[in-house]
């Protein structure tokens, strides 16, 4: 056989999707697998970039929840103030109405007994029962009567005086009444409130 018919007869004796590597015959298996083999050095695993991946998806979990978090507390923060804006724009509208309650009860305080049936002191009679009904359908109460304990949250004592018929501490006079808006102090009463006697009272 000479050289020719030898190299002829050997390419024949490869099969079909090989490769002749220095002489070596590779089949596409092999050379797939030494790809595969031939990992790149210091290139993170398909395990670490997984998990990764995962830490990414916690941080971005935990970045959501503490947005609507926030946004949740945001608008309970925005309804207490709008609802705190409104009590202060009605505390402020009545406290400029009192005055007038006030002039109308010194007025019916004021009218002679012979003139209580003429016509126009039942008219400010009316017109002062009408603002004070109204303003009871707003939450407007009067604080302050004779003979409660005083309390420095509606009360302001202008004047303690010793009192042998009323307990120390007790409310002797309304000199100013007072007012509140529900649970709010519109303006706390002017009162004169009972203090000890004295020891010369007492001897």
């Amino acid at each position: 056989m000479s050289r020719n018919d030898a190299k002829k007869s050997k390419e024949k004796d490869v099969q079909p999707d090989t490769t002749v590597v220095e002489g070596e015959v590779v089949t596409p298996e092999e050379e797939t697998q030494g790809q595969q083999e031939e990992v790149t050095p210091g290139a993170p695993s398909l395990e670490q970039q997984l998990a990764g991946e995962q830490q990414k998806s916690a941080e971005y979990l935990d970045q959501l929840k503490r947005s609507q978090a926030d946004f949740i507390n945001y608008r309970r923060r925005s309804r207490q103030e709008q609802v705190e804006a409104r009590a202060s724009g009605e505390m402020a509208l009545l406290e400029r109405i009192l005055p007038v309650l006030d002039d109308l009860g010194r007025a019916m305080a004021s009218v002679p007994s012979e003139l209580t049936d003429n016509a126009w002191v039942e008219g400010v009679m009316l017109t002062s029962r009408q603002l004070t009904n109204t303003l009871e359908q707003l939450g407007v109460t009067p604080v302050g009567e004779p003979g409660e304990p005083f309390d420095p949250y509606k009360h302001d004592a202008i004047l303690r005086m010793p009192s042998p018929q009323h307990d120390e501490g007790t409310i002797i006079q309304v000199v100013r009444p007072g007012y509140m808006l529900k649970d709010r102090v519109l303006r706390p009463a002017q009162v004169v409130v009972a203090s000890a006697p004295s020891q010369e009272e007492n001897s």
